[in-house]
């Protein structure tokens, strides 16, 4: 008998995309060229952007915008502790001051007080980050920066395809990046995009991109080689097409779940603010008793249902906690949800009977504990 397997996610690549990308390789170009000029101008039109820039993955999106941004030594930025690295990498690439705020348990997303109280004078940037495709509260940003005059970008790295107060993610602030890795909503394999509506900076992040070249080996800034390829732009056209219907299909999936938990007391579902029209259901993420998560996370895998804990906060990490005492006090709520969260399956073609079984055996679990 076959033991049976749920994966956490499963990207939905078929013979669509192999068919755009054999016809990307047979027309002879393969960098970037007019397929990504294509890819970004049906990003612009979906968003509702005046400018998409294709890069080749997320975080080389945030460091190009960085760059763009002027960040430079000794400048403090300010993130949430609970994000994936590469919004901290990206901080400690240019060698500025990284600032830790702490994060709110219901929403994973950044907790407005804690960051309210690490803004100084030296504050040069605040990265806020859209966590398991979560929006955060954009007005509340947005109007923070023309107060305080300080930019604020968005790693929404996760939520591509959301929606806040009814508009998609992508042109609430200064500028948002995303991500196309291969479990994302729309994914290229790797890839990435900026979309701005600034279009000053548009024109820094597309020489910034391209080795910092203004025309043909005219280096006028210190740039990188963060291309797109031709290859990469057919498979996004293609996965933009499919969005829509991956978003309903991840909802009533969502939906399903929630109804399975509702009347299990040690269950947490996704806690979904007003603001927030559509969530991207990047993940799905359930919040149990630290005493019970690694044990229903042993448990389920046990029973081939994969689970993901997501990103450990930045000032636990091996690399950073030489730098930021991992007790913090200051950061407390985003090591406590850090241990409470657990992530499920969630793929846009999750059949109904695997749905039933990953909730029927979560539910199990604590029956028998």
């Amino acid at each position: 008998m076959r033991k049976i397997f749920i994966p956490v996610a499963n990207p939905t690549v078929d013979i669509q995309e192999a068919k755009a990308v054999f016809n990307q390789v047979k027309s002879g170009w393969i960098s970037m060229g007019k397929k990504v000029e294509e890819f970004e101008g049906k990003v612009e039109k979906f968003i509702g952007v005046k400018n998409a820039i294709a890069i080749n993955n997320g975080t080389s999106a945030l460091d190009a915008l960085l760059t763009a941004l002027n960040i430079k030594q000794n400048d403090e930025v300010i993130i949430p502790s609970l994000t994936y690295i590469s919004t901290a990498n990206v901080v400690a690439y240019k060698k500025a001051k990284l600032v830790l705020c702490d994060s709110n348990p219901r929403t994973f997303n950044i907790d407005k007080k804690s960051l309210l109280k690490k803004i100084s004078k030296k504050t040069k940037l605040i990265i806020v980050t859209d966590m398991k495709g979560m929006p955060v509260d954009y007005d509340f940003y947005k109007a923070l920066s023309k107060k305080t005059k300080i930019p604020i970008i968005a790693d929404s790295a996760e939520s591509f395809g959301a929606k806040y107060k009814n508009k998609i993610i992508g042109t609430q602030l200064l500028a948002h990046t995303f991500s196309f890795f291969a479990n994302k909503n729309l994914t290229t394999g790797e890839g990435g995009m900026i979309v701005t509506g600034n279009n000053i900076l548009s024109e820094k992040l597309k020489i910034i991109r391209n080795q910092g070249q203004n025309k043909r080996y005219n280096h006028v800034v210190l740039g990188n080689n963060y291309r797109m390829t031709d290859i990469s732009a057919s498979i996004g056209i293609i996965q933009l097409r499919k969005l829509k219907s991956c978003l309903l299909k991840k909802q009533k999936i969502a939906e399903n779940y929630n109804k399975f938990f509702e009347n299990i007391s040690e269950i947490n579902i996704p806690f979904i603010p007003k603001y927030v029209s559509q969530h991207s259901w990047y993940n799905y993420s359930i919040r149990v008793s630290s005493n019970h998560r690694n044990k229903l996370m042993e448990y389920l895998r046990k029973k081939g249902i994969e689970t993901r804990l997501s990103f450990p906060p930045v000032h636990i990490q091996p690399y950073y906690k030489k730098r930021f005492n991992k007790n913090r006090k200051d950061l407390k709520k985003s090591l406590q949800t850090f241990k409470e969260f657990l992530d499920i399956p969630i793929w846009p073609n999750m059949k109904i009977e695997k749905q039933k079984v990953v909730a029927s055996s979560i539910i199990n679990y604590f029956k028998k504990n």
